[in-house]
């Protein structure tokens, strides 16, 4: 009796969708239709046509009655079939304006293989075979994923609206990303950090805590698939996202502001609590560093970047050796991407209103520090290379204000300017004499214009030549006159200086404060448990001593145990220090 049940399903399948006037649901009254005969099991039924005919009406007349209690699935246009009419489908009549605009919403939330299939047949009306052909698929694949995006769809159309919805619909937030390892100059990766790529940045934490796929990501976000696809692809190209089956997660691990507070918090107590005794040590090996005789031959605010670099380079490396001890390392440099960077990616993340507190107290962004930016010119001049090592921080901004200059341009101008070779200027970065350009560096001491102690006659000569031939005085000139307040090493000094002096000064500080620096290493940071493997250790740790070297240095200056007079007086002083590579001879 049951294989005499499905001989009647034609002849239901057109009564259905005449009283639906829809496919898909015409095949739903169907099967309901058949399955609620198979449960009977008519045995005795001698009309069984009647008696399905009556199931059916049944069916449809529950339908009717909660149709207007659920949302009707259109897809706009209804696949004619070769059933007792031919005429033209008055579901469009039926269906309110907003529920056609609802399903098209829908539709749009699809992934790009069910999106083309459902809007080339439901929109379009063309056959399974074409489709086929064009998509260069084959008839099963294209039925299997109209089959699978309507069931999706009827799901989705059942729910209510606002579930949907992920808080980066409706309240975008902001991540920045940056790296542990190298990138390379021409590195596109990171202007994802552009505040122009919101989307880039908000599907990056929309998919950090767990992976989806592109139709949640769509619906989450509230934006068309279609743009999200191209943005995903990007993003996983820059090996920032990653994918497992149908779905894709953000493949580093994102800081939030409040696991950042909440390391602040600890590395200022830590740096309050032993303050005094770390700076009797670290003033003992700064003394080392005063006793140079390139030291003697800088003028203040050089001598002041180049401890305010040692302080922060000598703290900042005792933690990091340390937290070796206790984390092991990977070698990031061995861990390549095809986007031209090396190592492993980590974001902060923050809302689009939040604004950087200075405040010691309250803030975090006063005591922030990032790793020891490098930088080389490879062969210049005659010289094997040139190369810069700088902090950014509060206390002293370097690099960061470097714009609109690069980087390169910057420490070619900043060597014109310690050898004397001011000709060079013009052809290195014409956009150095804006006006706005020096007032910038001169504001965060970068540059200045007081005359180099025991250059005076030399400096007076200069710029009589200099300035003379329009009509100003020696005087007026030697008052205008830009030099260098960084510290530059010439081979052998810097050599000396990081070999003998930083490297031991770091060993001790590490030994003699083991325990102290250790006890920054609490509460790391978990990854979602899908990245937990993917993620080193020592990037859960990247927050623990974050704030400690700063805040240590901060303790010195305001208790007068850090003896540089400017940072005493809360001066900008740069930490940074430039360093002249081996003299090259010549042919």
């Amino acid at each position: 009796m049951k294989e005499d049940l499905f001989d009647y399903a034609q002849y239901l399948l057109k009564l259905a969708v005449k009283k639906t006037d829809n496919f898909e649901q015409a095949e739903d009254l169907v099967s309901e239709t058949l399955l609620s005969a198979i449960v009977a099991e008519p045995e005795k039924i001698e009309n069984l046509q009647a008696y399905l005919t009556g199931i059916l009406n049944h069916k449809f007349n529950d339908f009717l009655r909660s149709k207007y209690s659920k949302p009707v699935i259109s897809y706009g246009v209804i696949p004619r079939f070769d059933f007792e009419s031919s005429e033209e489908p008055a579901l469009d009549k039926l269906i309110k304006d907003e529920e056609r605009e609802k399903v098209r919403s829908f539709i749009a939330q699809f992934s790009k293989n069910y999106r083309e299939v459902l809007v080339r047949h439901f929109i379009h009306g063309q056959n399974l075979q074409s489709i086929a052909e064009e998509l260069d698929i084959n008839t099963n694949t294209v039925k299997s994923r109209l089959n699978t995006a309507r069931m999706n769809l009827k799901s989705q159309m059942e729910k209510k609206e606002m579930e949907k919805f992920e808080k980066q619909s409706y309240e975008p937030e902001q991540l920045g990303i940056w790296m542990y390892g190298e990138m390379e100059n021409d590195c596109q990766a990171f202007y994802v950090n552009d505040w122009t790529r919101r989307i880039h940045q908000n599907i990056l934490i929309m998919a950090y805590k767990k992976p989806f796929t592109i139709t949640e990501l769509s619906q989450g976000l509230g934006i068309s698939a279609a743009y999200i696809e191209p943005i995903v692809e990007e993003l996983i190209s820059y090996d920032f996202m990653a994918r497992k089956g149908d779905k894709v997660y953000t493949s580093f691990i994102i800081f939030t502001q409040e696991e950042k507070d909440m390391a602040y918090d600890h590395d200022k107590a830590v740096a309050e609590k032993h303050a005094q005794k770390m700076w009797e040590l670290l003033e003992s090996w700064l003394e080392k560093i005063r006793h140079l005789d390139c030291y003697k031959k800088m003028n203040e605010r050089q001598k002041a970047s180049l401890l305010q670099f040692a302080a922060i380079f000598i703290i900042h490396e005792a933690v990091r050796e340390v937290k070796a001890q206790k984390i092991s390392k990977p070698d990031v440099m061995s861990i390549k991407h095809q986007a031209k960077w090396q190592g492993y990616a980590y974001g902060f993340q923050t809302s689009l209103d939040y604004k950087d507190d200075w405040d010691y107290v309250t803030g975090h962004s006063l005591c922030k520090l990032n790793g020891c930016h490098a930088l080389a010119t490879g062969p210049y001049k005659n010289h094997e290379d040139m190369c810069f090592y700088a902090y950014d921080v509060a206390a002293g901004f370097t690099f960061s204000k470097f714009w609109p200059l690069d980087h390169l341009q910057f420490l070619k101008v900043c060597y014109a300017l310690y050898a004397g070779e001011e000709s060079d200027i013009p052809l290195i970065a014409p956009k150095f004499f804006d006006k706005e350009v020096i007032e910038r560096y001169e504001e965060c001491n970068l540059l200045g214009k007081e005359t180099p102690a025991g250059n005076a006659a030399k400096a007076e000569a200069e710029a009589e030549a200099a300035f003379g031939e329009v009509g100003l005085t020696t005087e007026d000139a030697g008052k205008t006159a830009e030099i260098l307040n960084l510290p530059v090493l010439e081979n052998d000094d810097a050599e000396y200086l990081f070999d003998n002096i930083f490297h031991f000064a770091i060993l001790d500080f590490a030994k003699s404060f083991h325990a102290e620096l250790e006890s920054l290493l609490v509460n790391p940071v978990e990854a979602p448990k899908h990245l937990r493997n993917q993620v080193p250790e020592t990037l859960k740790y990247q927050l623990c001593g974050d704030a400690f070297v700063m805040a240590l240095v901060y303790q010195g200056a305001w208790n007068g145990w850090y003896k540089n007079e400017y940072a005493s007086r809360n001066e900008k002083v740069p930490a940074m220090v430039i360093c002249v590579g081996k003299k090259v001879p010549k042919l």
